[in-house]
């Protein structure tokens, strides 16, 4: 026997409004225009039969119609999350779409997409970097890897790593004979200002660092400035200055020589590398191989006496 064919966008507009109680809220939700979402109300009304919504002046309220199909249909939608998410939990192939802070991408995450691709040859590792935040209920990614202090609302925070910097520069900047063996070698040099925590109060800056030598130097503030930290250890690699530079992004600069770090002296960024996903993903197989990856990968760059990486 043949399955009727429900108007599933139509009941799916009909559960966001009635749990808004506006078509508007709803429209946003669900990246349509209130008229369109108001149709397809109204298409599921003719198909039933029955008005579900009073249409007011100031809003709408359900119906005894609208109340009794809401508490249904609610356990329908809660059925058909739960069938999807026990599919995606036996799933270890396919896609995996990960939302990546661009400087991370850059400097950390591409170099090492070798290892993860043999490593997993059945998951195809899709990357969009962007700083913006994710709406997991709209976007189509899997997980995130952010830099913050993981008190995201709703979804599960793994820490990575704790971040530290400290004063780095190319090598060749020191061929000209000016030293930079003690803080107030610095204020001899161009100093390079990563300004992408500023909105942190307690991201360190160059003024910080000078501060725990007791060293003050007459312009701290003096120097080029930069949005991003990846932009900053260019410039530094560039030769254009010193920079208060974050050690994991430069970590395979200063292993290739690129980079060197001046002092044993290191400040914590006060913000930690964490992987984000919806608790709702918690089990999924394909998020736990990534997981388990990074943590590994960290893990061994952690017990690199060099690395300078905190757990």
């Amino acid at each position: 026997m043949s399955r009727r064919l429900y108007p599933m966008n139509a009941m799916r507009a009909f559960e966001a409004s009635a749990r808004h109680l506006s078509f508007v809220k709803a429209a946003d939700e669900l990246y349509v225009t209130p008229a369109a979402l108001s149709h397809q109300v109204k298409k599921l009304e003719n198909y039933l039969g029955a008005k579900l919504f009073n249409r007011l002046h100031r809003g709408i309220t359900l119906t005894s119609a609208g109340l009794s199909l809401l508490e249904d249909i609610r356990h329908i939608f809660a059925d058909l999350d739960d069938i999807v998410e026990r599919f995606f939990e036996t799933e270890a192939e396919g896609a995996l779409t990960i939302s990546v802070a661009p400087m991370f991408a850059a400097k950390w995450l591409l170099p090492r997409l070798q290892d993860f691709e043999t490593s997993f040859p059945e998951l195809d590792l899709r990357i969009s970097s962007s700083l913006s935040l994710v709406d997991f209920t709209s976007d189509a990614f899997d997980a995130a890897i952010r830099i913050g202090h993981g008190n995201y609302p709703g979804v599960q925070s793994i820490e990575l790593l704790q971040e530290t910097v400290t004063p780095m520069c190319s090598p060749r900047l020191l061929d000209d004979g000016r030293p930079a063996t003690q803080a107030s070698d610095l204020q001899n040099h161009v100093l390079l200002h990563d300004e992408s925590m500023s909105f942190d109060p307690a991201a360190p800056t160059w003024e910080t660092w000078f501060a725990t030598f007791g060293a003050v130097p007459s312009n701290p503030a003096r120097g080029p400035r930069f949005s991003q930290p990846d932009h900053a250890l260019q410039a530094a690699v560039d030769g254009a200055g010193i920079v208060l530079g974050w050690r994991t992004l430069a970590r395979d600069d200063i292993k290739a020589g690129r980079l060197v770090e001046l002092f044993d002296h290191t400040l914590p960024l006060n913000s930690s590398l964490f992987l984000v996903y919806p608790e709702a993903y918690t089990r999924r197989q394909k998020i736990q191989l990534f997981e388990n990856w990074l943590l590994q990968q960290f893990s061994v760059e952690a017990s690199d006496p060099g690395s300078g990486l905190l757990r």
